[in-house]
């Protein structure tokens, strides 16, 4: 029964994720009806457990990593952890993945028992990532308040969280990142990722600009992309970034960015992959067939 249990969490505790802050789901559901309690969608209702359950001691399986090193654990335990785990804010959906190497990868990742730390100069760069980021967002609102640009409030996060992605994988030997994204906080990502100039992104907003003055020939600035080299101050080295022009809503960028990566990857002889890394971020809803992004 613990075995399933905690199967089950794996397979459908994303169902019970907490990722409607705003209760917008249920706003068309019947209210008598209720959600489904997490004991019959995750336990069954053959798996029910007592009070008197919860303080005995069961040995875990090896398809979990929730005891990181304690090969027993009591029940009450157990199902704290796997809550913690997979019924939180975050929702994990893996296990229709048909290789075992890569699930366990992601379980040991997600379920082994770790405190997250950091030094404070980790935290005080966190912090001014995001305050530039935050600021960037109020500066556009208050100079174009009219003007259509796809802002990123409410997602400011996103900003600190790729750089971070860009140092830790920049440590590891990866040099060239491509970039494929939808037009909400593109022009964030590029004043604050890529580093675009701040005047080529500015003088796009400038009503007195004719079309072939700005590159694309017209097209809207948040459609546009850029390439640009810097210094990593982090790593000491060098990064390449590449945000891939995106004129669809469609999400059609996305295969034109596996494949640069795949060509750089080519003729760079990086034939493991390890140089060149392609992050793709799609927006609400924003898959194929469908147009809407939130």
């Amino acid at each position: 029964a613990v075995q399933a249990t905690i199967r089950a969490y794996q397979v459908r505790g994303h169902l019970v994720a907490q990722l409607d802050p705003l209760g917008i789901s249920g706003v068309e559901k019947d209210p008598k009806e209720g959600p489904k309690p997490t004991q019959e969608l995750l336990r069954g209702k053959d798996f029910e457990f007592s009070d008197a359950d919860m303080d005995r001691i069961f040995q875990l399986p090896q398809l979990t990593f929730i005891g990181g090193k304690e090969k027993k654990l009591s029940l009450g335990e157990i199902l704290k952890r796997l809550d913690q785990v997979y019924c939180k804010t975050t929702g994990v959906e893996f296990m229709f993945i048909n290789d075992k190497q890569k699930c366990d990868w992601i379980r040991e990742k997600f379920e082994s028992p770790r405190e997250v730390t950091m030094s404070s100069d980790d935290r005080s760069r966190l912090m001014a990532r995001l305050i530039r980021s935050t600021r960037f967002e109020e500066f556009l609102a208050k100079k174009w308040p009219s003007e259509k640009r796809f802002g990123l409030e409410g997602c400011e996060v996103l900003i600190p969280a790729l750089k971070q992605i860009i140092d830790h994988s920049n440590r590891h030997g990866v040099d060239s990142f491509v970039f494929g994204m939808p037009h909400r906080g593109r022009l964030n990502v590029l004043a604050n990722v890529a580093r675009k100039p701040l005047e080529h992104l500015f003088s796009q907003f400038d009503p007195r600009m004719e079309h072939g003055q700005v590159e694309g020939s017209g097209d809207v600035k948040y459609h546009l992309g850029t390439c640009t080299e810097r210094y990593n101050t982090v790593t000491d080295n060098m990064v390449r970034i590449s945000i891939v022009a995106n004129p669809s809503h469609l999400e059609a960028v996305d295969p034109v960015v596996q494949g640069k990566t795949r060509a750089e990857q080519f003729y760079n002889m990086d034939e493991q992959g390890s140089k060149t890394m392609s992050i793709l971020i799609h927006g609400d809803a924003a898959f194929a067939g469908r147009s809407e992004e939130r």
